[in-house]
């Protein structure tokens, strides 16, 4: 029987270990997709909620070389996993951990050029404010690009009315080989 919470939702032990390993195995291709969907130029902002292991973070920081990365997630053991992935980012100041949730962002309004969140929207305790607060803190005309692979659980539900209700326009859903992504975009 798996723990999925102490997998995926809040990892920590053993279960948040074989939930990093699967994280990795899958998670570069997606993350690499989903910043392609973003259209960020090399000096933007960038926040990627429920970072897991560091990929997504990784990845955003290899791409905005003159930007910044901001990472939020609620679990000890990613914190630690993904600051050891990503320690010349942190190190040079250029990325910033923070612990929390997509509920409640401790950022200013309008301080990103696009967000991520991989494979755990489907877990958000109240998707709705969650969506609401990310919104709240992209810049006009940014995206929001959710990612979602077999493995996580999160399915085509009705996600457009959700998004529509935070205030995100041209809601749409794109399919990946490894995957699928919904993307959101704040008006301008």
């Amino acid at each position: 029987m798996f723990d999925i919470y102490r997998m995926f939702v809040k990892p920590e032990g053993k279960w948040g270990q074989r939930g990093a390993s699967m994280m990795v195995s899958l998670g570069d291709t997606m993350a690499i997709q989903a910043f392609e969907h973003l259209g960020l130029t090399p000096s933007d902002s960038a926040i990627e909620i429920g970072f897991g292991p560091g990929i997504g973070l990784q990845v955003l920081a290899n791409a905005l070389p003159e930007g910044t990365v901001t990472g939020i997630d609620p679990s000890d053991l990613m914190h630690k996993l993904a600051a050891e992935r990503n320690v010349k980012a942190i190190g040079s100041g250029r990325m910033a951990l923070f612990k929390g949730t997509a509920s409640n962002l401790p950022f200013d309004d309008n301080s990103f050029n696009g967000a991520l969140a991989m494979d755990n929207m489907h877990f958000w305790d109240h998707p709705l404010n969650a969506l609401k607060e990310v919104y709240r803190v992209l810049v006009p005309g940014a995206k929001l690009i959710c990612s979602f692979t077999p493995f996580s659980g999160g399915g085509r539900r009705d996600w457009s009315e959700l998004f529509a209700n935070a205030g995100f326009i041209d809601f749409k859903i794109s399919e990946h080989e490894k995957g699928f992504f919904i993307i959101g975009t704040v008006p301008k």
